[in-house]
């Protein structure tokens, strides 16, 4: 017990341990991809070339967490794990994708080497709000590479003060992000002999 005097007055504090010990200990949020987090339904490309996905590599700066859900961090999941499986979801744009290793460049089609760089919420209100950015390194059949970044945001309303709300929200930018990936595709694969 520490003791001082504040005022003429003996205060008394009792230690309670450092400080990091009084952190609630979470877990890292169940980082699963949802394809119906939406407002648009995805809409099918005029062409279907096949897209070669090489597994998402996570290389946020902030690994660690998604943002904060008030004082509590939002513990990040497996992110790269979660990219891949979105990514997978071309296939609603009429994609055949299929995942492969980095050094799978059979002719016919795009090989995708994608890093996630950003993936974090945040609130405002009443309203949740997400982002996530994605770099991804197109590898053509004639062994050139071009590489572009997509940038998307999604939001939803918090209803009920839960974690996976932020996670939903995560979803609805990762979908928006899909939309761009699926129309640059498809000007890519115009190219694709």
């Amino acid at each position: 017990m520490n003791k001082f005097t504040f005022g003429g007055v003996l205060i008394a504090m009792f230690a309670s341990g450092p400080a990091s010990a009084q952190v609630p200990v979470t877990a890292p949020l169940s980082m699963k991809y949802d394809a119906m987090a939406h407002d648009i339904a995805p809409v099918r490309s005029r062409t279907n070339c096949p897209v070669r996905l090489v597994s998402v590599v996570d290389a946020r700066m902030n690994k660690d967490t998604l943002g904060t859900n008030f004082a509590n961090p939002l513990l990040s999941g497996d992110a790269g794990a979660w990219a891949t499986t979105g990514l997978q979801n071309l296939k609603a744009f009429g994609f055949p994708v299929e995942v492969v290793a980095a050094s799978d460049l059979r002719a016919g089609g795009i090989t995708m080497a994608p890093r996630i760089t950003r993936a974090y919420t945040w609130q405002v209100g009443l309203k949740l709000f997400g982002t996530v950015a994605l770099k991804v390194d197109y590898v053509l059949p004639s062994g050139a590479t071009e590489s572009k970044t997509f940038r998307a945001s999604g939001d939803k309303t918090n209803m009920w003060g839960a974690d996976d709300e932020f996670m939903v929200t995560l979803n609805y930018a990762f979908n928006n992000l899909l939309k761009k990936v699926a129309a640059d595709l498809e000007k890519r694969c115009g190219t694709v002999s």
